[in-house]
């Protein structure tokens, strides 16, 4: 499923895959911007880190179930499976994109 998305959205996914969150960081722009669970992450670094402790925490797996793209946004449906309550559960992450960086991921 991955194949109809930007590349940087797919080496997004490959980077997570791999645990490689600073290969995952920098599929982002500069002053890209992660909003996940009430928090908004701005710039590479802080963006690894949330990866890498999020991971640490949940040892979570991402799957792509479906994509499209609204208004500009690559909108991806995904499944996530973990070390956390109610897992696996479906997730849509919203990626809006500079050029060939992601400018900002919304997961919800």
């Amino acid at each position: 499923m991955t194949d109809k998305l930007p590349h940087s959205v797919t080496a997004y996914y490959s980077a997570a895959a791999a645990h490689d969150f600073e290969a995952l960081a920098h599929c982002f722009a500069v002053d890209g911007v992660v909003r996940d669970e009430g928090a908004v992450r701005t710039g590479r670094a802080a963006i690894a880190t949330w990866a890498a402790n999020a991971y640490a925490q949940y040892k979570h797996e991402t799957e792509v179930v479906e994509s499209r793209e609204q208004d500009g946004v690559h909108v991806v449906s995904v499944r996530v499976s973990g070390q956390f309550p109610g897992s696996p559960v479906q997730l849509t992450q919203r990626f809006a994109l500079a050029g060939d960086e992601i400018r900002s991921l919304e997961i919800g």
